[in-house]
Parts: C-alpha cells; sequence; structure tokens
C-alpha cells in the first residue's frame, strides 16, 4: 500500500521547485513592502527603485494617454519627466481609454507572463536545476524589469513562446513562431535579432530567419521617420547599464569624479573598434573550438532555440551601444541549455568551458545590480559583459561552422553523384 501510495505523489522537479520558488518570492516581497516599504524591499535586493511603483509602464501609458488628446509623444518630456523611446503602436492604448491608472495590472500581467513561459523553458528537469535557474531569474538584472515594470519582459514571453512552438518539420509552428516573433518586433524592435537562429544551418532556418529579416526590414520602412526619433530619446549612459559603449561612458566619468579633463572616447571609432576586434578573437577561437574541442554544441531542441534567441538578442543589443540591465533578462533563455550541457557525459575541458560560460551569465545577471546604481559605475561588471559577447559570439560562430560544414560536404557530394 506504501509503494503505491508513494508512486501517486507528484515528482519534485525544476517545474516544481520553479513555481514554489516564485510563489515564496512574491510573498517575501509583498510582506516586506508592507514592513518596511518599497524603495528598501528593492534596494535590499540590489534594485535600484523608482516611483510611481511599476515605473516603466506609467511612463508608456502617460504618453499613451497624453498622445491621444493631440500631444507629441517624441517630443522629450512632453507627457512624463522620461522621453518615449519606443515604436508608435503603443500610443494606439490611449485611443482604447488606457493611462497611468491602469499601468498596475498592466505590469502584473505581462511579469506573469514571462515567468510562466520561462518556467514552461525549465520544466523537466531536476530539482536541483529548477533551484539554479531560480538564482538566475531572483537576480538583480531580472528583478530591476520586474520592478519597474518593464516592456521587456512582454518580449521575454513573446521570444520564449516562439522558442517553445517552433518545429523544423511543421510549417504550421514554424509561422506562428515567426508571428510571436514579428510581434515583439513591432513592439520593441530588437527581437529581430532572433535571425540568431540561422546559427543552425538548414534550409528550413534559413527561410524562418530570411522572413524574420524581411519583416523586420519592412517594419523598418514603415516606421523610418521615427527611427531617429527614438534612437535620440534613448539615453545612452553607463548607468546601470551594458553594451559596447558603456564603460567609456563610465571611463570619462570616473575621470570627472577625479577632476580630470574627459577622453571623450565614446564619440570615436576607439568603442566599435574593440568590438570587431573582439568578434575576431571569438571568430578564431570559434574556428579552434570547431576543429579541436567541439564544446557549446547547440542542441536542436527547445532548449538549444531559446539559446539561440538568448544569446543572438544579447549580442545583438551589446552592438546598439548601450541598454538599461533589465534586458540581461534575456540570459534567462540560456539557462536551459547550459543546465542539459552540465548533464551531458564529455571531457573534462568541454565541461570547464561549458561551465564558465554559464558562470559568466550568472555574473553578468547578478553583478550589474546595484541598490544605488543610478550614480555608480562598477567596472567588473563591465568587464564580465565584454566576456559574455566573446564568449555567446564564439558559439554561435562556432555552432554555425558546425552546421554549415556538414551541409556544405552533403551538398557537394550530393552535385558530384551521377545523375
Amino acid at each position: 500500500m506504501s509503494i503505491k501510495l508513494t508512486s501517486r505523489l507528484p515528482r519534485i522537479g525544476s517545474g516544481m521547485m520553479i513555481a514554489f520558488g516564485g510563489l515564496v518570492a512574491l510573498i517575501v516581497l509583498l510582506c516586506s513592502g508592507q514592513l518596511v516599504g518599497w524603495d528598501q524591499t528593492w534596494r535590499s535586493l540590489a534594485v535600484t527603485p523608482l516611483q510611481p511603483h511599476f515605473y516603466d509602464m506609467h511612463v508608456i501609458m502617460d504618453y499613451a494617454a497624453c498622445a491621444s488628446k493631440g500631444f507629441d509623444a517624441y517630443i522629450p518630456h512632453s507627457c512624463n519627466t522620461e522621453n518615449f523611446n519606443i515604436p508608435p503602436i503603443w500610443l494606439w492604448l490611449g485611443l482604447l481609454g488606457l493611462n497611468g491608472s491602469h499601468s498596475t495590472w498592466l505590469s502584473v500581467a505581462i511579469i506573469a507572463a514571462a515567468y510562466g513561459v520561462v518556467g514552461c523553458l525549465l520544466k523537466g528537469r531536476s530539482i536541483a536545476d529548477g533551484a539554479l535557474a531560480m538564482v538566475a531569474i531572483l537576480s538583480p538584472s531580472v528583478l530591476m524589469g520586474v520592478e519597474r515594470g518593464n516592456l521587456d519582459l512582454l518580449i521575454l514571453a513573446l521570444v520564449g513562446a516562439a522558442a517553445l512552438i517552433y518545429d523544423d518539420q511543421r510549417m504550421g509552428r514554424r509561422l506562428g513562431s515567426i508571428a510571436l516573433i514579428g510581434l515583439g518586433i513591432v513592439l520593441k524592435l530588437f527581437p529581430m535579432f532572433c535571425i540568431s537562429l540561422a546559427t543552425r544551418f538548414n534550409r528550413r532556418t534559413w527561410l524562418f530567419t530570411g522572413l524574420i529579416a524581411l519583416l523586420s526590414l519592412a517594419y523598418l520602412t514603415v516606421i523610418i521617420a521615427y527611427i531617429p526619433l527614438i534612437r535620440y530619446n534613448v539615453p545612452a549612459t553607463f548607468k546601470v547599464s551594458y553594451g559596447y559603449k558603456a564603460p567609456f561612458f563610465g571611463f570619462d566619468h570616473l575621470r570627472t569624479e577625479a577632476g580630470l579633463n574627459i577622453t571623450a572616447l565614446n564619440d570615436t571609432w576607439v568603442p566599435i573598434l574593440v568590438a570587431i576586434a573582439t568578434l575576431l578573437v571569438a571568430a578564431a577561437a570559434a574556428a579552434i573550438n570547431f576543429y579541436c574541442g567541439r564544446a557549446c554544441t547547440v542542441s536542436n531542441s527547445v532548449a538549444g532555440r531559446a539559446f539561440l534567441f538568448g544569446s543572438g538578442i544579447y549580442c545583438g543589443t551589446f552592438l546598439l551601444g548601450t541598454n538599461f540591465i533589465y534586458r540581461l533578462m534575456f540570459l534567462l533563455l540560456c539557462v536551459p541549455q547550459l543546465q542539459d550541457w552540465q548533464r551531458m557525459k564529455s571531457d573534462k575541458m568541454r565541461r570547464k568551458i561549458e561551465g564558465l560560460l554559464f558562470a559568466t551569465i550568472l555574473c553578468a545577471l547578478w553583478l550589474n545590480g546595484n541598490s544605488n546604481g543610478i550614480t555608480t559605475f562598477l567596472l567588473v561588471p563591465q568587464l564580465i559583459n565584454w566576456l559574455l559577447f566573446f564568449g555567446l559570439a564564439a558559439v554561435l560562430m562556432s555552432n554555425l561552422l558546425d552546421s554549415a560544414m556538414p551541409a556544405s560536404s552533403s551538398a557537394s557530394g550530393e552535385s558530384s553523384m551521377p545523375p
């Protein structure tokens, strides 16, 4: 009897751990918020809070309500102390009668959607994997997006769902995945970097990424007049930011604090030349890995697709210049594949490389956060961000070689066969 009862008990795995961890985190946040206040609660988690609650969603809704009354949302500070720097489609919410008072429930909805999708990507693993995933999910970088009710949470849900439903062999699911990523592009543009799936070199993925690229170009053409306005309204800063220009802004900040003249290197070719040099070194590392090691081989699975989407978005946004660290939440898409690598039986060197990449992602998620991040520049996290850019770029290029070389060999073999 005891054996039968035991067999009916649910298996405690990563899905259960993530659900339980999320519930506990929510209860702790609510209780702490009541006891010590919103600001102190978030600062204790190394997150710089802003008022009102879910600040970023308030900015969007304030401009949407304002634009419905005839104001130009792209004029700086026309409807809020922050600038409006996202595509104009969000202004349509004002036509539906939505305004700042709806910010809380909209924020809660996108937080729940993002958490649900990430949970689905991570389910089916061990309880230890679930606990390690919670370490990444509860990092300051991710929690900053939660505290602000940032729109990137919705984009994370869309891209993660696209990874879940994509299937090379089923046209309907590929089209559904394209629709989700396409919606993400319309809402926030940068999901166009999901073309990183093209590093899995085959006809279906190239068709998929080709359609994503065409959709991106078509949409950019439609809103071309708004692109300079959006770019102008996006702050370029070292403050709680990552990107290839961020450390150069920070270096000048440190010089200013020391009473020295600024170098203004961020306005020169130096940052982009450093980025190009990093990519060249990553290409060399990818070639060495392809011919010698074959570490970090991305699987043809949900975990593999999520990894390609997440690493593509990180590398692509890194090259945009600067991004607030809540965008590091897309690194959560890489976690399932990283955990799968740790379970595989492979040689010691491969496991070390894959483990180092996992550790670098966790460090990026945790060390970029700072409770006084609005004014503090931290050099070590910036170095880690560059190391991660190098590592993920190398993995993408290595996997492109790994999938393209057999494809090329197969194609040449077929062409040499007699009719």
